[in-house]
């Protein structure tokens, strides 16, 4: 049984990376959004090049904002 309970706890870790792994790749989007937005790159280009709705956009950049002002 042991063997279940440690298999069970891989399989909860590998979770709990998974989500760190997309929280990041969200902020390094973000990010990028960030820096193509200071270049002028207007969110309408943005969402038309990557297939979303400006919303999104503007979220993923939000995201990476709040991510920098909470340290």
């Amino acid at each position: 049984m042991g063997d279940v309970v440690a298999a069970r706890k891989a399989y909860e870790k590998a979770q709990d990376d998974a989500r760190e792994l997309v929280r990041q790749a969200r902020i390094d989007l973000g990010r990028t959004i960030a820096e193509a937005r200071r270049q002028s790159i207007t969110q309408d280009a943005i969402a038309e090049t990557l297939e979303l709705t400006r919303e999104q956009v503007r979220r993923f950049q939000r995201e990476y904002e709040n991510s920098v002002n909470q340290g």
